[in-house]
């Protein structure tokens, strides 16, 4: 019997441990929220923002040396002349009426696109 009691009260004790376990769960804000914690859209500038994102996502297709679809986003001068015709922009946000890009792949990060967003709403400005 008290055996049977001993092997109870260490069953009993096991689940409640797994519980008090299992409600261990911290929440930070780098976890919950990753996009705002490394967002940076306070100084958004051509140079520093726009050109890294365009070469990391877009320059392989769209570079002065392989320009897919006749567009080059690896410098400043192509890339405002598609800024201010809307064409950046309804590409990248997947806007009916335009070739979504990247092509055949999922929309750039909501972060990105704030950023060119921003470049475009400021005047997309070589700084």
């Amino acid at each position: 019997m008290v055996h049977q009691t001993i092997k109870k009260l260490l069953l009993f004790s096991a689940v409640v441990s797994l519980f008090y376990l299992g409600g261990c769960y911290y929440d930070n804000e780098e976890d919950l929220y990753p996009i705002a914690m490394v967002c940076d859209t306070i100084y958004v500038t051509y140079s520093g923002t726009i050109a890294p994102v365009m070469a990391n996502n877009c320059n392989t297709c769209h570079s002065s040396g392989a320009a897919s679809g006749g567009i080059v986003t690896d410098n400043y001068d192509d890339l405002k002349i598609n800024a201010d015709n809307g064409r950046l922009w309804g590409a990248v946000n997947h806007d009916e009426g335009y070739v979504p890009m990247p092509q055949n792949g999922p929309k750039l990060n909501e972060c990105n696109l704030a950023k060119i967003r921003i470049w475009i709403d400021e005047g997309a400005l070589n700084n």
